[in-house]
């Protein structure tokens, strides 16, 4: 089937007629929701069910469901989350109990996910924390050690996989140096290729086997003078240096990192060499106008990285899970961390 490589938002907590039609016309890769489309378990699996049954029965379903303050599942219907500083600040004090929360977050949130008919959760974030992070991101990070970082996601990886939930990495080919929010402006970052790729790429290097990342929209002068999301050399850089074959999906395309109208922008991402455009806005008949310029895509092949991480689920140490939350709350209460629930 030819599908329209797109992940788009939509406006509210359920399907109006036009806006039926004009998903209908677009054909997405997939959609994205937001608490603005979220009331309760109940309404959510109802609009849900609405997208399988009006738009297309295997489209996909994403989500930003980290922890912390990134939660778009959030209490009073579902648990709260472990920011991933929080995770990582436990390491310093005990691998062991840190690793393990890691995995148990990744399961637990896997298991909210699947069960409302969310299959691709845009998580986790692989990023290196720095002294001058943006705020919006600091508590996002693992930590400033990338070795750390690695084994924290990894575990959570490990957790999304176990429960059926895609990943999608973030944000390639690295986000923590940026000490500026590319939602409102542009961050540019000067130092060399070597020192990044030996720092802020390498986790993206370790998990280059991955079957979705997300771009950052940031520019970095020792490969190119405009954005990530919109270079081809920056683009060339994560599949050669970086080595990551999956799918390249990019970040907002309405973040202000990004200058031009709305149509450039979706095309220059496209002609970088990202495979998948991702527009939270919900306005979604904006594409209408220029959409026989974007090339449709065959889903099966599109999506064999996807179904190739789905295909290898469950190990043998599967557990039920009334254990992992049991678990899971003696992680929190003996190490004295709270989650705000």
């Amino acid at each position: 089937m030819l599908i329209t490589p797109l992940v788009l938002g939509i406006s509210s907590y359920s399907l109006s007629e036009s806006e039926v039609s004009v998903l209908n016309e677009i054909n997405p890769y997939g959609l994205i929701l937001f608490k603005r489309n979220i009331v309760d378990k109940v309404q959510l699996k109802k609009l849900i069910n609405e997208v399988k049954e009006k738009v297309r029965g295997d489209i996909h379903i994403l989500i930003d469901q980290e922890g912390g303050k990134v939660q778009r599942l959030d209490i009073p219907h579902w648990k709260r989350y472990p920011s991933y500083r929080k995770i990582g600040d436990l390491y310093v004090k005990s691998s062991k109990a840190a690793t393990r929360l890691s995995y148990l977050v990744g399961r637990l949130i896997s298991n909210d996910l699947v069960n409302v008919g969310v299959d691709i959760n845009c998580a986790p974030c692989v990023d290196i924390r720095y002294r001058n992070t943006s705020n919006i991101l600091v508590e996002r990070i693992f930590s400033s050690d990338i070795n750390i970082v690695h084994q924290l996601a990894n575990e959570m990886i490990k957790g999304f996989q176990q429960g059926a939930i895609v990943p999608i990495l973030k944000h390639i080919p690295g986000h923590g140096r940026a000490s500026l929010d590319s939602h409102i402006e542009l961050p540019t970052i000067d130092d060399p290729i070597e020192e990044l790729i030996n720092n802020d790429f390498a986790p993206f290097i370790k998990f280059n086997n991955m079957p979705i990342a997300m771009t950052a929209h940031i520019k970095f002068t020792s490969i190119s003078d405009c954005p990530v999301t919109i270079s081809k050399k920056a683009i060339k850089m994560i599949r050669s240096n970086i080595g990551f074959d999956g799918l390249i999906i990019t970040d907002d395309i309405n973040m202000q990192a990004l200058e031009g109208n709305h149509e450039s922008r979706v095309l220059e991402a496209y002609n970088a060499g990202c495979d998948l455009v991702l527009d939270c806005s919900g306005n979604n008949e904006n594409f209408i106008k220029f959409l026989h310029k974007v090339e449709q895509i065959e889903s099966n092949i599109i999506d064999l990285g996807v179904n190739h991480f789905k295909s290898a689920q469950k190990d043998e140490d599967f557990q039920n899970i009334d254990n992992v939350f049991d678990e899971y709350y003696s992680i929190l209460k003996n190490n004295n961390i709270n989650v705000g629930s």
